[in-house]
């Protein structure tokens, strides 16, 4: 049973949003997560070293 909430019209208006413009976002083109996630996490772990090097 499909519940009315204050929430459910912005959810309707992003899926509105998102299947219209869905063609114009072009979301093949980002950078891959993963990859993203994994570097920042290297770098971070970088600097934690060369802190405790010093």
């Amino acid at each position: 049973m499909y519940k009315h909430d204050v929430w459910s019209g912005l959810a309707d208006f992003l899926a509105n949003m998102i299947e219209k413009y869905v063609g114009q976002m072009d979301l093949d083109s980002l950078p891959d997560p993963d990859i993203y996630y994994k570097t920042k996490q290297i770098h971070s772990l970088y600097q934690k070293y060369i802190i405790l090097k010093n």
